[in-house]
């Protein structure tokens, strides 16, 4: 007897939650974000406005992720070939975990800031380990990497051009 009360509990009150839960999906359909203005701007070439519109934004604790913020500020010093203030942000984009236990990211930071300190072999080591073993995940970062070191005498904004398919 209990058993046919619990299918009809499934049947009745259940089963239509889930229906109705997996029909309203076809509700929503996929948007492109707009892109930030910060990305426009360093698109055109305006790299110190865009680092004005980043700043302005963690100032403001308008952010999503500071992390992500300091890299990209340290990106468009590195655009702007100032890689000496490049190196003080994209330090301030790592926490001692991302560091600490992912490999794959430590390596790409690392190598990173060994190319815009001008360290060819301290590049090779970190490019070596990353694009001997990554994960599909870091497989971007793997071949700016790459580009970094084989394009080594050029300067950040043309050596990071991914060329990697």
């Amino acid at each position: 007897m209990n058993t046919i009360r619990y299918f009809l509990f499934f049947i009745f009150l259940i089963f239509p939650l889930i229906f109705y839960a997996q029909s309203s999906v076809e509700k929503y359909s996929c948007k492109k974000e707009k892109p930030e203005l910060w990305r426009l701007l360093s698109d055109e070439g305006k790299y110190k406005d865009a680092i004005k519109v980043i700043l302005d934004s963690l100032n403001a604790n308008k952010t999503r992720n500071k992390n992500a913020d300091y890299w990209h500020i340290g990106q468009l010093y590195a655009f702007d070939n100032d890689y000496k203030t490049a190196i003080v942000y994209i330090k301030k984009s790592s926490g001692f975990f991302n560091r600490l236990f992912d490999r794959e990211w430590r390596l790409y930071y690392k190598g990173t800031i060994a190319f815009l300190e001008r360290n060819k072999e301290k590049l090779k080591t970190y490019n070596t380990k990353l694009w001997e073993k990554h994960s599909e995940y870091y497989y971007k970062n793997a071949c700016t990497l790459n580009n970094l070191y084989e394009n080594f005498e050029k300067p950040y904004k043309e050596a990071s051009v991914i060329t990697c398919k």
